[in-house]
């Protein structure tokens, strides 16, 4: 399949204004790939349009909330966008939420209306009996060939019969979509970004000096767009600038390698499990990706063996990103500077102030490790309705991340460390991260995850999750001894367990709330 000629368009004021500034110009340019058919930028109108109108006749107004709980799909980008042209707030909800973390969001952000992947149902049905919202629409081909379930609507007939509205467009500043952060360490809070703040953030990721992204892109994100990461890279960011996006359902290694053949994909985002799940694939070789010009993996560190190992494999660099939820979600990449640097978050992205901050709240010495502060347009309006962890997070017009990182002599910054998961071992710092780092050197090891394990004399010492390579087999003494040849004794784990995966969220994050939950129970007694 060959790439489109580009397109020029005007600058786009908020998100309700994508796909429509595409449609009138350019109406059969194809915005979307999905299911191994194409969608036309005129065929996304006439679908988001009626979306609009059909939760307008529900009563859905500027300023409400509409939850969406659907799989990567079109009826996510028909509910996204229709949403956004009344002036609401969609309120993405993960899909592999249970009852009990869907029950949160509700209470939390109280929507007028939801729109729910029938499949997804039975794991959400529960939430929606405790806390009542007016309109639940179910979509899906399940939703299609059934009868809704009790005290729900079928999408499909709500946008078919969908009567006229009253034209309205939000303005810059309106909230446009409350993103629940993934409450790793506590309760999910909901940062509120505007319309303006997430289009602010597009145009930092597409100025980067070796991005920019053009018309003539087409990208494909496996990534739930229902997380910041996927919603900006792969939904906002090619629609804002008339290209291309190929969905997948879920991720599949298999099929993400073979669409970017199929279809010369030139931008691919991605998490660290894929990346190390397609270095364990022996076709891997087999595919053709010259397409690709941009490779990007962010939410978590990616291991530099992983890095190296696959640029030798495909000729393709990976240039790995930083962000939050917070801000939009990137303020880092390699591909803002003249070379990608292995184990580097790359330099600040257009537009992004950062400083690295001390314990006393001054700027660290250059080349001492301090937590990322980052001022930018497109932070976060604050938590909904959460003004004390709003001025504890955002403080003097600086978003303090949590991360602790240091900046070499070119302005490349380097995470250390997540602040919350520092291990204080008798007095001793220790980072996680030097010591997964370590580990993962092992020829046998996959993947590692460490955390602070309690102990009566020292107050914690490290615990290492390790996952080994396929076909490999090492053991916890051979590890600990290889730990012993390369780590002061402070730092050399307590307690090294083999695994077979470990627990992520959807992002890719490592769920290191439920490894510090098991580190507990292994700990002496």
């Amino acid at each position: 399949m060959t790439l489109p000629e580009p397109v020029t368009l005007p600058e786009p004021e908020t998100l309700a204004e994508l796909v429509g500034a595409v449609a009138r110009l350019d109406p059969g340019r194809v915005a979307l790939i999905f299911d191994d058919h194409s969608y036309s930028y005129g065929e996304l109108e006439a679908r988001i349009e009626p979306a609009a109108r059909a939760l307008a006749a529900r009563g859905v107004r500027r300023g409400d909330r509409v939850a969406v709980m659907l799989q990567n799909s079109l009826e996510f980008i028909e509910a996204f966008y229709g949403i956004l042209r009344l002036g609401a707030i969609v309120v993405p909800v993960n899909a592999m939420y249970k009852h009990h973390e869907v029950e949160h969001i509700l209470r939390d952000s109280e929507p007028r209306a939801a729109v729910i992947d029938a499949a997804l149902w039975p794991q959400a049905a529960e939430a929606f009996a405790a806390v009542p919202v007016e309109t639940v629409a179910l979509a899906g081909a399940s939703a299609q060939s059934a009868e809704p379930a009790r005290g729900t609507l079928a999408w499909h007939d709500l946008t078919r019969d969908a009567p006229p509205r009253t034209d309205f467009m939000p303005e810059p500043g309106d909230a446009a979509v409350i993103i629940y952060t993934s409450g790793t360490t506590g309760k999910p809070k909901g940062a509120v970004h505007s319309h303006h703040t997430l289009l602010m953030n597009c145009r930092q990721s597409s100025a980067m000096t070796r991005r920019k992204f053009t018309s003539a892109d087409r990208a494909l994100t496996p990534l739930p767009l229902a997380h910041l990461y996927a919603m900006q890279s792969g939904l906002n960011g090619m629609f804002r600038v008339g290209g291309s996006l190929v969905l997948m359902r879920r991720f599949d290694a298999t099929g993400v390698l073979a669409n970017v053949e199929r279809y010369r994909v030139t931008f691919l985002t991605g998490a660290p499990p894929m990346f190390i799940r397609w270095m364990a694939m022996p076709e891997l070789r087999s595919f053709d990706l010259t397409s690709l010009r941009i490779v990007t993996c962010g939410a978590a560190p990616l291991a530099a063996t992983v890095l190296r190992e696959f640029e030798d494999a495909t000729g393709v660099r990976i240039s790995e990103s930083y962000g939050l939820t917070e801000a939009g979600p990137t303020t880092h990449s390699n591909s803002n500077g003249p070379v990608d640097k292995i184990g580097s978050i790359g330099p600040p992205a257009p537009l992004v102030d950062s400083r690295l901050v001390g314990p006393d709240g001054r700027d660290v010495a250059p080349g001492e490790p301090g937590e990322i502060a980052v001022r930018s347009p497109s932070l976060m309006l604050g938590y909904w309705r959460n003004q004390q962890a709003t001025d504890d997070t955002i403080r003097d017009g600086w978003l303090f991340t949590g991360d602790v990182a240091t900046i070499d002599a070119d302005g490349y910054y380097t995470i250390v460390d997540r602040l919350k998961d520092m291990i204080s071992a008798g007095g001793y710092k220790i980072w996680p991260r030097e010591i997964e780092d370590m580990l993962a050197s092992h020829p046998a090891v996959s993947e590692v995850a460490v955390v602070g394990m309690p102990d009566d004399d020292l107050g914690e010492r490290p615990a290492a999750f390790v996952v080994a390579r396929p076909g490999a087999t090492v053991s916890a003494a051979e590890l600990l001894a290889f730990a012993s040849e390369n780590l002061a004794a402070y730092k050399r784990p307590a307690h090294i367990e083999i695994v077979a995966d470990l627990p992520r969220l959807t992002t890719g994050k490592v769920l290191r709330r439920d490894l510090r939950d098991r580190a507990k129970l292994l700990a002496p007694r």
